[in-house]
């Protein structure tokens, strides 16, 4: 008799293949187990694996646009995983031999990309040059944090096919008016990278300010902070009108302060590279849910 399949890890990726991509589950086990999939509503995809669960029975929490997270649930013949899905897509599943054996199961990221690909969106790193902007504790710089966010911003999108302007390169430090004449007729959003800094150094936590010229703009900005503050588990210092957006007339813009990067806390955030690639994704899926779940194609 072949060896019961024991299920011993989970993880969630987004990967490429052929141009498009995909928001990945795989479930890894000591052998090759009898799987079901199975839709018992249109934003829920169930897995039904026979085997033994050996592994942490927690949630997975994703929120990559496609999938929300994955709930376990373990019984004497089958352990189940239940995959929230933000979108009504299905799985492709792949069983991959080896040890561990892999059950994979591949969500196309194709609503996003639908959203993106052909918008051009402008996005703001702040400061650069000889303006270095506010300084963490430590030695960490607002200039480099806000690049760094900016380029993981910019990766993304343009693998969803979006059209990215920059209005800086890395060692330039164009004015705000320099940056706003870089600002194509047909953008359809702008995005400001920054770090909030004080004197207070326990103050911490993420704000997104928005332009008060554009309608909805609050709400954009409302939603892109819950998004962020769920996904990087940061404190929230909430929302505000930037005046200097207004300039933008009705374009939907954004500032992002990600952290108050004088707290001690915060300027430790900012060395992981998955915060701020945490931190650009969560503001892409906010993006788009927040015009999808108005109606709106804003153009």
């Amino acid at each position: 008799m072949a060896p019961r399949a024991h299920l011993t890890n989970l993880y969630s990726k987004i990967k490429e293949e052929g141009g498009e991509q995909f928001s990945t589950v795989t479930i890894e086990a000591t052998a090759p187990a009898e799987v079901k999939i199975s839709y018992p509503a249109p934003t829920l995809c169930q897995v039904q694996v026979r085997a033994v669960l050996t592994m942490d029975p927690g949630p997975l929490y994703v929120q990559d646009g496609i999938i929300k997270g994955v709930t376990i649930a373990s019984g004497e013949e089958l352990v189940t995983f239940k995959i929230d899905l933000d979108e009504e897509v299905q799985a492709r599943l792949t069983c991959t031999e080896g040890m561990p054996y892999r059950i994979g199961l591949s969500f196309s990221r194709r609503p996003l990309q639908d959203f993106y690909q052909g918008r051009v969106i402008v996005v703001d790193p702040g400061h650069g040059g000889s303006d270095t902007g506010q300084r963490g504790p430590v030695n960490l710089l607002e200039r480099d944090m806000a690049w760094k966010t900016a380029g993981y911003l910019a990766g993304i999108l343009e693998g969803l096919q979006a059209r990215v302007v920059m209005t800086r390169s890395q060692d330039e430090n164009p004015s705000w008016c320099e940056r706003l004449a870089k600002v194509p007729a047909d953008a359809f959003c702008f995005i400001s990278l920054h770090e909030y800094g004080s004197r207070d150094t326990s103050i911490r936590g993420t704000a997104v300010l928005y332009n008060p010229a554009s309608p909805g703009n609050k709400e954009l900005a409302e939603a892109v902070l819950a998004r962020i503050v769920a996904r990087v588990k940061t404190p929230s210092r909430g929302t505000g009108p930037a005046a200097e957006l207004a300039q933008l007339e009705q374009l939907p813009a954004l500032r992002l302060e990600p952290v108050a990067i004088t707290n001690w806390v915060d300027e430790g955030l900012l060395r992981n590279p998955y915060f701020h690639q945490k931190t650009a994704l969560a503001t892409v899926v906010a993006i788009k849910q927040y015009f999808r779940q108005r109606g709106q194609e804003h153009d």
